[in-house]
């Protein structure tokens, strides 16, 4: 198993990686002007080009036109890679998994080949995959390794020819432990670690907070997954979270929310859906609202049930809200001892429910 190659693979990338344009840090390295490629990227780098940082760590790297120091190629592929470069991302993981200037970290690789991973490196992928096959300091999952030797297929024969262990069905679930997550003008990046003997079903959703007393909308994103991580390039200042769904589709464990600065997640999310020709409906509907407001759930109103909620008063979509639905409904006085509650698999998003006040008509 050989997945070593960071200076040749760092070269070869170098030169597709940087434009043409004249008189530049990629022209001055293609005619191994090293000395003056250096001092044209440290003017680039300190304009905040990662192409610029990612090439003075191959000059640091390679030990052209100066004495190798892979401290300081380390810390140039860093900058580039804390600003998105997949390349500098791959080179900085290919360190760790090498033990290249440092200690050897699985655990540290394993976030880098990631972050680079999803921003289409194949090699990233496909390394990724072989640390995960192996267990090479990290737990084995061998469904996870398939997923990444999947994407890296197409490029790489070697991941394409890799036997695909057969998926075990579990409804075993974890709430999963978000290891990475970044927030910034790159867009939202999360990733999390992943048990092997749980449910490699995972939910991505971005909320974006409502203001004071306004509805909640629906999700910015809701994707699933069977990888470990998420990246959206178009989002930024969300709520986010990621749940682990079992198999079965009836429940889910969610991971904790990462939140922007001075929001609070909801409890739970609340809908509740009224016949808007009754106006006492509608004021009861505003009264509830208001008061699960003030106990931090997010609420909104709505004049339309979806169609699998229409003949049901209390809705949720997973088995783990059934004690949230049977807590609203106690606090809702308007039916008295019978609150009929009804489990609508998949309807919902975890921690929501629908009350559909237009049922009692």
């Amino acid at each position: 198993m050989k997945r070593f190659h960071l200076s040749l693979c760092v070269v070869a990338a170098l030169y597709p990686a940087f434009g043409w344009a004249q008189d530049n840090g990629a022209d001055a390295f293609a005619a191994r002007d090293f000395a003056r490629a250096q001092t044209l990227w440290l003017d680039e780098a300190a304009e905040g080009s990662p192409d610029a940082m990612l090439g003075l760590g191959l000059l640091a790297d390679r030990g052209f036109g100066q004495p190798r120091d892979i401290d300081l190629a380390f810390d140039w592929y860093e900058k580039a890679a804390n600003l998105g470069l997949a390349e500098a991302q791959f080179n900085i993981a290919i360190m760790y998994d090498a033990g290249i200037g440092r200690a050897r970290d699985a655990g540290a690789a394993q976030l880098w080949y990631t972050r680079a991973a999803l921003r289409d490196h194949t090699r990233a992928q496909y390394n990724l995959g072989l640390l995960l096959e192996a267990g090479d300091g990290i737990a084995a999952n061998p469904a996870l390794a398939a997923h990444w030797f999947d994407l890296a297929a197409a490029s790489i024969p070697a991941a394409a020819e890799k036997p695909r262990d057969a998926t075990v069905r579990t409804d075993t679930i974890t709430a999963p432990d978000i290891t990475f997550a970044q927030a910034d003008r790159q867009g939202m990046e999360l990733i999390w670690d992943v048990t092997p003997q749980t449910s490699s079903r995972y939910l991505v959703e971005a909320l974006r907070a409502p203001l004071l007393d306004a509805d909640y909308s629906a999700p910015l994103t809701s994707q699933s997954t069977v990888a470990s991580a998420y990246l959206d390039t178009n989002l930024d200042n969300a709520l986010w979270r990621v749940s682990n769904l079992s198999d079965d589709g009836l429940d889910y464990a969610a991971s904790r929310w990462v939140v922007p600065q001075d929001v609070i997640p909801p409890k739970g999310r609340v809908t509740f859906v009224i016949d808007p020709e009754l106006a006492s409906m509608a004021q009861a509907a505003d009264v509830f609202a208001d008061q699960l407001r003030g106990a931090g759930y997010w609420v909104r109103v709505d004049t339309e049930a979806p169609e699998e909620f229409t003949d049901f008063y209390i809705s949720y979509g997973y088995t783990s809200d059934q004690v949230f639905a049977d807590e609203v409904a106690q606090y809702l006085p308007i039916l008295g001892e019978f609150t009929p509650l009804k489990q609508v698999v998949g309807a919902t998003h975890p921690e929501e429910i629908f009350v559909n006040l237009a049922a009692l008509r």
